[in-house]
């Protein structure tokens, strides 16, 4: 019998183990803009020839209040194969409310009701919180997933708004637009001040990183060029359910220019390891914007972030794994690469996904 239960044992192992081995890395782009939105400048049949050409496994064309259908998107036909457009639109609403909606199956209409006076729900006393879950409701009922854009523009949306909405599980903590503040200003706390706020509160939220590119012809610091944000998802297969899928279940990271090769966590220890090479290869890109800060010594920090944005662990180096203190919410990685300019430094960055511990 016990050897039966040690062959049983081998045989699940095996197969755990293939099924990892055929998990793939895709990088891809949620939320860019053409010439449709008004005010931006390319057609998207360039737009995602432009992704397609710089090694990216999947975009979405997210276009302000339009649905674009993935099949009336014109790209080479003997196009490399391992690259795919997600259907999907950026609901766009009054209050600068503004969601993604991965994976649709239809137009999502906007949901400014004409009169304030249909908002009768007490949850719904904030405005940003009535546009919000009307997106969320709406996305899902198109069979998509929502995607909180931006939450510091402008107006924006506090954490305590957030937390009241339900069925939105993903939020922009990094988006490479010039004027979105991620990382705060006098009105807004930083974005990621604001994720580490709901995951504390108990919220099971991911931080995706895109671009929200408008301009494909002019460049500078200042414009919302494209490259500036991707995720990494990983999954089995590429295909817009499959991606979605993983998404939804914070099966990826997020970057603005730091490449990981592996995650590794469970309730015990969480690990994570850098690709070097890699990671360089794309900091040397032109297309990105670092964050200015202070001059940092030159090189990659791994830090370990819990409950209220505590690290728990930093070291230098290409690897790092830290043990899970016991009784906290949740635990994830910030990876740092620091680059020495005359008089101070910038900064790029890979987000991984918090795991849960007492959910």
């Amino acid at each position: 019998m016990n050897k039966l239960i040690i062959i049983l044992l081998l045989l699940n192992w095996t197969l755990v183990q293939s099924q990892g081995e055929k998990l793939k890395w895709f990088k891809g782009n949620t939320h860019t803009h053409t010439v449709l939105s008004g005010h931006a400048d390319t057609h998207p049949d360039t737009v995602a020839l432009w992704y397609l050409e710089r090694d990216y496994h999947f975009l979405i064309l997210s276009e302000h209040n339009q649905f674009i259908d993935p099949q009336s998107i014109n790209l080479p036909k003997d196009r490399r194969k391992d690259f795919i457009l997600i259907p999907g639109e950026e609901v766009s609403d009054y209050k600068h409310i503004h969601t993604t909606g991965m994976n649709v199956s239809r137009e999502v209409f906007p949901q400014y009701p004409n009169e304030l006076s249909t908002v009768k729900d007490n949850r719904f006393e904030n405005f940003k919180i009535y546009l919000m879950q009307k997106h969320a409701d709406s996305i899902r009922s198109a069979n998509g997933i929502p995607i909180l854009n931006h939450p510091n523009w402008n107006s924006g949306a506090s954490a305590a708004d957030i937390q009241k909405v339900d069925g939105l599980n993903m939020i922009e903590l990094y988006n490479g637009h010039p004027d979105v503040y991620n990382w705060g200003n006098e009105k807004h706390a930083s974005v990621e001040k604001k994720w580490d706020s709901l995951l504390t509160a108990g919220r099971k939220i991911y931080g995706v990183s895109s671009d929200d590119a408008h301009f494909f012809k002019d460049w500078a610091v200042d414009e919302s060029n494209p490259g500036r944000g991707w995720v990494m998802v990983h999954s089995q297969e590429l295909t817009a359910d499959a991606i979605t899928k993983a998404m939804e279940n914070g099966e990826f990271y997020a970057s603005s220019g730091v490449m990981l090769k592996k995650i590794v966590k469970n309730k015990n220890t969480y690990k994570v390891e850098i690709d070097v090479d890699r990671s360089l290869k794309e900091i040397k890109s032109p297309l990105l914007v670092g964050y200015k800060t202070s001059k940092e010594a030159e090189g990659f920090t791994i830090q370990f972030i819990s409950d209220n944005g505590k690290i728990i662990h930093r070291s230098k180096g290409n690897s790092a794994k830290v043990k899970i203190p016991k009784g906290v919410r949740y635990v994830r990685a910030k990876i740092i690469y620091s680059r020495v300019l005359s008089s101070s430094s910038e900064q790029f960055f890979a987000w991984t996904q918090p795991i849960f511990l007492k959910f």
